[in-house]
């Protein structure tokens, strides 16, 4: 691969595989912990709260680092940056989860890796970015559907049957290999990455400033980082929660209870794959309209499970619906980051999401601690409502001036991105 590759002449298809290799392993890596650690807390006789915090405090170090970041790349590039991401991760898995006894020391070890786990998904998502207008937004889930098959398909399963057959510290140590392994991809997919500018780059605390002061001017960025935001909270949510919901309140066996985020994650990756060509062929709004009513219907699935059955459809219901959304958050975020610059967009798509993810593990854990298990999805069934009663709204525009590219550039970006090269 050469430099070419990311700026101009050569096609973009090997770096494209590259990506999603390097989606798979590192969402299995990440997958395979979000499943134990929650587990591995109520092995240890952890309250509901604390196993929020286990499950939730993993993205804190995202909620802080993602726009400095975002700086950080345009100044030292991606590649030196994903390289400490990887090589951290391995140190806690091996040295710190593989020994942790107590909850709280399992708690300290995720809030660690909460903030080294940044370098890596930050840098890999603003690269991601940065390549989808020369492969068009048909294929924008693409970098997301293998992370996701990593992380809600396999991870599971595999973290699931690693517990029953090695047990947690050993299960550990698998992590550490498997973000070993991505490490070595990394190198390789990272190499003709844009390099960094340097002393010529913006100072750090100035670009974050400036990261805050684009947020508050322009209303289409709210809008998909809100929209980012609700999505994730309740992927959060029903991750954390939902294998012990089945497993208490249906007697379900936990590799049994772990297929329902798997399904979940199935029709996520699915949808991702395969529906981008006719979603994106959708106003905008009709994407929208289409993922929330969805959605809403997954929820109030979730928060009334007579059967488990209900569990199961709401799992479905649930990845098909976030998978829309997803299409369309990415594919605004692609046009953002040809207008705003690719380190700047990167770091406030890496923020929505990952924040979206905290609070919906922490809070969570709070509702679940003081009124049930099932009070967590009542609460998204009427964020959902209320997010689909918007579109019906007039949807205000953000003024240009000032902003990056003029009007007319910025039709012809998002000309780019819908259609590729």
């Amino acid at each position: 691969m050469t430099s070419s590759t990311l700026t101009g002449d050569a096609p973009p298809r090997h770096f494209l595989t590259g990506f999603m290799l390097l989606g798979i392993l590192a969402g299995t890596s990440n997958g395979v912990a979000k499943v134990v650690f929650p587990l591995y807390a109520a092995a240890m006789h952890a309250a509901p709260w604390q196993i929020g915090l286990v499950g939730g405090l993993q993205f804190a170090g995202m909620l802080l680092l993602s726009l400095p970041l975002g700086a950080l790349i345009d100044r030292h590039g991606s590649r030196p940056l994903f390289r400490f991401g990887c090589l951290g991760g391995i140190a806690l898995f091996l040295v710190g989860f593989s020994f942790a006894t107590t909850p709280w020391q399992l708690i300290a070890c995720v809030v660690l890796f909460g903030f080294v786990n940044p370098f890596r998904m930050v840098t890999t998502q603003t690269e991601f970015l940065h390549l989808l207008p020369r492969i068009g937004a048909a294929r924008a889930g693409w970098q997301r559907a293998a992370h996701s098959a990593g992380m809600f398909f396999l991870g599971p399963l595999l973290g699931a049957w690693l517990v029953g057959l090695v047990g947690y510290p050993e299960t550990f140590r698998v992590v550490a290999a498997g973000l070993f392994v991505t490490l070595l991809i990394g190198e390789r997919v990272l190499s003709s990455a844009p390099a960094g500018q340097g002393a010529d780059a913006t100072p750090l605390v100035g670009r974050v400033l400036d990261q805050f002061r684009l947020i508050g001017s322009r209303v289409d960025l709210r809008r998909t980082m809100l929209v980012e935001f609700v999505g994730q909270v309740a992927m959060s949510y029903f991750t954390v929660f939902v294998i012990l919901v089945a497993i208490r309140r249906f007697g379900m066996p936990t590799q049994q209870a772990a297929g329902l985020v798997t399904l979940q994650g199935a029709a996520f990756v699915l949808t991702l794959l395969a529906a981008g060509a006719v979603v994106m062929a959708w106003r905008e709004r009709t994407r929208y309209r289409t993922a929330f009513a969805i959605l809403l219907c997954a929820e109030l699935l979730l928060a009334n499970p007579l059967h488990q059955g209900a569990l199961w459809a709401g799992a479905l219901l649930l990845g098909l619906g976030l998978g829309i959304q997803q299409l369309t958050c990415v594919a605004q975020f692609a046009r953002l980051a040809q207008e705003l610059g690719r380190g700047r967009t990167g770091g406030m798509f890496s923020l929505a999401g990952p924040s979206g993810a905290l609070v919906g593990a922490v809070l969570g854990g709070i509702l679940n601690q003081y009124f049930g298990m099932l009070a967590g999805f009542h609460v998204l069934a009427l964020l959902f409502f209320v997010q689909l009663a918007r579109t019906w709204l007039p949807v205000r525009r953000a003024p240009e001036a000032g902003a990056g590219a003029g009007a007319s550039a910025d039709q012809n970006v998002e000309k780019k991105v819908a259609t590729g090269p």
